[in-house]
């Protein structure tokens, strides 16, 4: 290995890295987000329009590429219309995202866009053209006939595989690129980046190419000598070690992973739908040291332009002043194309070179490895020929021979000068190898933490529990965002016996129900803005959401509801002594959860899931046992319907553990969090129920609320201890103390008009 000798002159770092032009660093952070359907990733949707759209313009490149590289007669499509709507869609999409994303000053929701238009293109390439193959695969194993012709078509299916892929992705891509490019100042006007996810990353080769096996895709782009990491390894030391001085030492760093096959690397979600994933890092961990690609930190060389400012001040980007400095580098160009020559390097990375430039001349025929090594001089052109014609790669072999002696010759006697220039394209090749197999190996590990939803189910559920990212423009990703909800159960009980009564006399008792219950809760749920989670004849779930950029009265309004549900029973109880039905009794609960409830399909009934379901469950129920019930009720009087009450055994001392039972008897309890809550949504008045002839230990609260139509509400709730039942002086002390406390929505029209009274004068 050649290194750069001493000499009187000797540029400083900063003089030489002044002059380079260094990527910016790209990292994305979607712990912003929250997790999908399966805990692990984020779901997100581009939208209906967006998608098919998206669709269609693949169905279309590839209808067109299959004529170009199979010559298969296909039904043309419109590409013109096709390729317009795609155009609309993705703009429109865009600058949506865009706008989103300032509102929210979340540049993450911009990247997550672009990076999952990418991810939707190339699977729905991949699944377009897997479904295309196995067709056409089944087509000739049921059609019989001729064994070499079907065996021929096959091997031409297979072989443009890949080719077929890149092809089609890269044309895809190439047309939102142009379209990215037209509103990157739109783009900056509003978030300060052109690209919120940088250009190398989505538009990288690696990722339309998919899987590494196509010559001709690699060629494309890469010296072809580089597929082989063996190679690519021993050129990147005789290239960088002499650049030591203006490099990160992990630049210059042997990898210390070593090879390994695709099956000993992690399992990941994706590794089947992104088969490039784990080949691009298998080719890292064989060229690179492991740190320098997962710490995402550019450096001078991931710009592969500033090879030619270092090496060739023909360019005319660069002022390298002193007048040592065209020796100096002739020094450094010389030193690295000695160690490339030393190594067995240069004259296969100039044949790659020469070869991308004639292939096309070659009309594209032909096995690019083999012609790589006629070039080279490792194969005689009669056994080159030979082996093409036995694969009948070229249609006039004549021709051929003749244009690939003529780039043999024109290789051999090349000039220093336009060896120099091969020299440097193959260099910056190199480069540009190296940092696409970084950046794609990047993307796939950020594509990885996402999914793209198409299934129906799977959006509606997603979109249900506020899960799903959606794009479709006028969604509002981030907007509305559920904060938190209220369960309202309400739990009747004496409807059995009703219903038996109701029978007996001759009334349908489904009418009854609807007309006195269900058609008048319906009108209560749009009044008070509540969504109805379950109703049957004896059980009612509501739920309110709480919602960012919303007025916050979700408690409010389902302890005002729950009142008016109270109120309707009571009704229907006056009209039914009247008739000689027996009476209906109510208990309510109303719980608070922070957050958002989950939600499952089960055919097509979407079902509510959360912690605060199963507390309004038991705030609502009413279970004393009967020793017990009569002494509370009697307690309680007519003033109140609700009571939690610790049964303690004589004798015995408090305890935590002594059971508790409760009483909710056309009476309306709240749990510790839906009060907590109240006092954020309502400026409470509040005054010790002692000084209103109440109970010791005891408060009222007043307070006042919008319903959904801007009418204001008045709300009474009445603050109490758990009381203690049972007969010994140390009971009835702990009684008086009170640690533990309930909350009651005095629901009884006079005592609620009562108490307003005193604490609006407060």
């Amino acid at each position: 290995m050649v290194l750069i000798e001493p000499t009187n002159w000797h540029p400083t770092p900063e003089f030489v890295l002044e002059r380079f032009h260094v990527p910016k660093d790209w990292e994305i952070q979607l712990d912003g987000f929250p997790r999908g359907l399966d805990g692990v990733r984020v779901d997100v949707w581009l939208g209906d329009d967006l998608d098919k759209a998206l669709s269609d313009l693949l169905d279309v490149l590839i209808s067109s590429y299959r004529q170009k590289l199979l010559g298969d007669s296909v039904s043309m499509l419109d590409r013109t219309s096709t390729i317009t709507a795609f155009r609309h869609h993705y703009k429109e999409a865009a600058l949506a995202a865009a706008h989103r994303a300032k509102e929210e000053g979340r540049l993450a929701i911009c990247q997550l866009f672009h990076l999952a238009v990418l991810k939707q293109l190339l699977l729905l390439t991949d699944q377009k053209l897997k479904q295309w193959r196995e067709a056409e695969e089944e087509s000739l194993a049921a059609r019989g006939g001729d064994d070499f012709l079907r065996t021929q078509r096959l091997r031409q299916l297979r072989r443009n595989r890949l080719r077929l892929r890149y092809l089609v992705a890269h044309d895809a891509l190439g047309m939102v690129r142009q379209i990215d490019s037209a509103l990157r100042k739109k783009r900056k006007s509003l978030l300060l980046v052109e690209w919120p996810v940088p250009e190398e990353v989505v538009f990288n080769p690696l990722l339309q190419m998919g899987e590494l096996g196509c010559e001709e895709n690699i060629m494309e782009h890469y010296p072809l000598v580089l597929r082989e990491p063996r190679r690519f390894r021993r050129v990147g030391k005789a290239l960088l070690e002499p650049l030591r001085q203006w490099l990160p030492k992990g630049c210059v760093s042997e990898p210390k992973q070593g090879g390994g096959s695709l099956s000993e690397l992690k399992l990941r979600r994706d590794r089947g739908i992104f088969p490039g994933y784990g080949e691009v890092e298998l080719f890292l961990r064989q060229v690179m040291d492991g740190e320098e690609y997962r710490q995402h930190k550019a450096c001078w060389i991931d710009h592969p332009r500033n090879l030619s400012r270092l090496f060739d001040d023909g360019v005319g980007e660069v002022d390298w002043d002193p007048e040592q400095w065209p020796a100096f580098q002739e020094q450094l160009l010389t030193v690295v194309e000695q160690n490339l020559e030393r190594g067995g390097h240069l004259e296969p990375l100039l044949a790659s070179v020469r070869l991308r430039e004639v292939y096309s001349s070659l009309g594209r025929k032909g096995i690019p490895s083999l012609l790589l090594e006629y070039l080279m001089g490792n194969r005689g052109l009669e056994d080159l020929v030979a082996t093409l014609d036995r694969f009948n790669e070229v249609p006039d072999l004549p021709i051929y021979r003749e244009a690939l002696s003529s780039a043999r010759n024109n290789l051999r006697r090349a000039s220093v000068a336009e060896r120099r220039r091969w020299l440097l394209k193959a260099l910056e090749g190199f480069l540009a190898l190296r940092r696409d197999l970084k950046l794609a190996w990047r993307a796939y590990q950020v594509m990885e933490q996402f999914r793209v939803l198409r299934n129906p189910d799977e959006l509606r559920l997603a979109k249900a529990n506020g899960l799903l990212q959606d794009f479709t423009p006028g969604a509002g990703v981030g907007k509305n965002v559920r904060l938190g909800h209220v369960i309202l159960k309400a739990d009747l009980r004496g409807s059995t016996a009703l219903i038996a009564e109701l029978k007996r006399v001759g009334i349908n008792p489904a009418v009854y129900f609807t007309r006195n219950l269900f058609e008048p809760i319906n009108t209560l749920l749009r009044l008070f803005g509540a969504e109805k989670v379950f109703l049957e004849g004896d059980a009612a779930i509501l739920a309110f959401d709480e919602r960012s950029g919303e007025e916050g009265f979700a408690v409010a309004r389902a302890c005002g509801l729950a009142v008016q549900l109270i109120a309707l029973v009571n009704d229907r109880n006056r009209e039914n002594r009247n008739e000689g039905l027996p009476e209906l009794e109510l208990g309510v609960g109303v719980c608070y959860e922070e957050g958002e409830p989950t939600y499952l399909f089960d055919e097509g009934r979407k079902i509510t899931i959360s912690p605060a379901i199963h507390r309004a469950d038991r705030l609502s129920s009413s279970n004393l046992p009967g020793e017990i019930g009569a002494s509370v009720v009697s307690a309680l009087g007519r003033l109140w319907r609700v009571a939690e009450v610790k049964v303690v055994k004589r004798s015995a001392s408090v305890s935590d553990d002594a059971p508790l039972y409760r009483y909710n008897v056309n009476g309306i309890e709240l749990d510790g969090a839906a009060f907590d809550r109240l006092r954020k949504e309502v400026a409470l008045k509040s005054l010790p129920a002692e000084r209103l002839g109440g109970e010791e230990g005891e408060r009222f609260y007043l307070g006042e609320y919008p319903s959904e139509t801007g009418k204001t509400h008045w709300l009474v709730v009445r603050e109490a201890p758990v009381a203690l039942w049972g007969d010994t002086e140390e009971v009835a002390k702990e009684q008086k103390k009170g640690e533990v406390r309930y909350y009651e929505v005095v629901a009884v029209p006079d005592v609620a008009r009562k108490i307003r009274q005193a604490l609006r004068s407060v």
